[in-house]
């Protein structure tokens, strides 16, 4: 499951609840895969697969693995996973379990060109393509919806995506946005806070897209909130009139 499925398919379930149970505080240590272990296209199922919040070999993977996962690491709601998961489940036939590797299927939807970390043809992470992404924005430190949408519109110049895929895209980039924000990210309802100029950090970006792990050494914590899906629509809309305004 990309991260970029969440705005095509949780919609309809955005403002459902999810039971929320304590979560623990430490961040477990990061693990790069080894050669025997299954890695897949999108960089938070990876991220979580080498700190241990899933199986480090990336294999018999259950929807509620990636829920729990997601909780633990971040404290973003299980919603995160549970709705794009059951989708993506059932997108690839699979019954009860996916390998990571699994995910790397572009003719059932799953996977798409345009990738803020690969190449169209490759499930490889290509750290010049992550810095390109952090060029498009001029502000030394940070990234925002606003430079996004100057990736997006990079990127889908050169790999045109279908409507359906241009949304996963933005969910993806927003994604970022949010994981790795200079500030707690807002709830959806809160309008205080200006989407467009939203500051992530750059150097967090760049470990968690090129390195798949999560750049505690450089200051990334948990959200203190617990993050809902409903949260991600006001980021991935910035994205888009952005990216919109490019053309």
């Amino acid at each position: 499951m990309r991260v970029s499925q969440i705005l095509a398919l949780a919609a309809p379930a955005l403002a459902l609840p999810s039971m929320v149970a304590p979560r623990p505080n430490s961040i477990r240590p990061f693990v790069p895969a080894g050669e025997t272990d299954s890695r897949g296209p999108c960089p938070m199922m990876n991220t979580l697969a080498n700190h241990g919040y899933l199986p480090h070999n990336g294999r018999n993977i259950t929807v509620q693995n990636i829920a729990d996962a997601i909780f633990a690491a971040t404290n973003w709601s299980r919603d995160f996973g549970l709705i794009p998961g059951a989708n993506t489940f059932a997108i690839l036939g699979a019954a009860s379990v996916i390998d990571l590797e699994d995910l790397n299927n572009r003719t059932s939807t799953v996977e798409r060109p345009a990738s803020l970390a690969r190449a169209d043809d490759s499930n490889t992470v290509l750290p010049a393509r992550v810095r390109s992404v952090l060029d498009d924005s001029p502000d030394r430190k940070y990234i925002t919806a606003n430079s996004l949408g100057i990736t997006r519109h990079r990127l889908e110049t050169e790999s045109p995506l279908p409507p359906a895929g241009q949304g996963a895209a933005r969910g993806e980039a927003a994604f970022v946005l949010m994981l790795v924000g200079k500030d707690a990210v807002p709830a959806a309802a809160d309008t205080s806070v200006d989407r467009a100029t939203f500051k992530a950090f750059k150097d967090q970006a760049y470990v968690f897209l090129a390195e798949e792990r999560l750049p505690v050494e450089l200051g990334w914590k948990p959200s203190e909130r617990v993050v809902t899906l409903a949260d991600i629509g006001p980021f991935s809309a910035a994205i888009a009139a952005s990216q919109n305004a490019q053309n």
